[in-house]
């Protein structure tokens, strides 16, 4: 079974609708999605790459990030493909989580690795809206890292850019680094869990999911 960090947030968030997924091919319906999230990743990707061997004035002054740097390798861009990423974790089953890398911080003197990942939301955020939706992340990718016989930082970096108005009365970013401590047997649990949820029974309905309630007003045959 082929897993992504995607896959597991909806298991974290409703075991029955992960379950439904990855064993039914039975997906929680989409609606229509906005295509300025993308292009705004991409905008800002682009710029962050020109501090390639560097690092962004806003990294540049965190007491943390001395000595480091954007990662220069050249596996960096597989890194950045799920399909060709080679870092992976998998159990003695086969069974694999993939995943796609924004970016890696590096220190050439600690020769330590930490993973830095981009965000961008609506306002600003704080430190507990982090680790609430991203410390399993963190914790995943840096089990990659250790999994590639790298060495880690104690921390991984989220780096931040929300939406203001600006003088002009048009939109600018504001940015802010976020750090989180990975952990490294949480991301081991998280992976052991949803694979016992695959191979164990359908979950029961969660009344805390929206999808889950839909379907109990709007029940599909065989589930």
């Amino acid at each position: 079974m082929q897993l992504s960090y995607s896959s597991l947030s909806t298991f974290k968030s409703c075991p029955r609708c992960f379950y439904l997924d990855r064993n039914k091919k039975f997906m929680r319906p989409q609606g229509i999605k906005s295509g300025m999230p993308v292009s705004v990743d991409n905008i800002l990707k682009k710029k962050l790459d020109t501090y390639r061997g560097s690092l962004p004035p806003v990294l540049a002054v965190c007491p943390e990030l001395q000595g480091f740097e954007l990662y220069t390798g050249s596996e960096l861009s597989k890194m950045r493909n799920w399909k060709t990423n080679p870092l992976k974790m998998q159990d003695d089953k086969g069974n694999v989580i993939v995943g796609a890398f924004d970016d890696l911080l590096f220190n050439p003197t600690t020769l330590e690795y930490a993973y830095l990942d981009y965000k961008s939301t609506g306002k600003e955020p704080d430190q507990a809206f982090g680790e609430k939706y991203y410390q399993s992340q963190c914790d995943l990718y840096t089990k990659g890292l250790v999994l590639d016989n790298r060495k880690v930082a104690p921390f991984g970096v989220l780096y931040f850019f929300w939406p203001v108005e600006s003088e002009s009365g048009l939109i600018e970013f504001k940015e802010k680094a976020i750090f989180l401590t990975p952990n490294i047997a949480n991301a081991e649990k998280l992976f052991e869990d949803a694979i016992a949820c695959l191979e164990g029974p359908l979950p029961e309905v969660s009344l805390d999911c929206e999808y889950c309630k839909y379907g109990l007003l709007y029940p599909r045959e065989g589930n």
